[in-house]
């Protein structure tokens, strides 16, 4: 195996364990950083992002604190 295929299929490793991660949080329907509730972000698929992620109008509560967890699915 060459340098460039093992490079890549490292990077495969790191995407799907990626997908893996998301998709457990998705499951539970939890923030794997800060505990709050996920929501989709439908711009593209499989997308999904802490509730508290953005800004203030955009955040669950904009009383707590944000957090800039999201990850993909797909």
């Amino acid at each position: 195996m060459n340098e460039r295929q093992r490079q890549r299929d490292e990077s495969n490793r790191r995407i799907e364990a990626a997908h893996a991660a998301t998709i457990a949080a998705v499951v539970v329907n939890r923030c794997p950083v800060c505990g709050r509730t996920l929501r989709r972000n439908y711009s593209i698929e499989g997308w999904w992002q802490c509730s508290q992620f953005g800004a203030d109008g955009w955040r669950a509560d904009p009383t707590q604190p944000p957090c800039d967890w999201q990850g993909f699915t797909k």
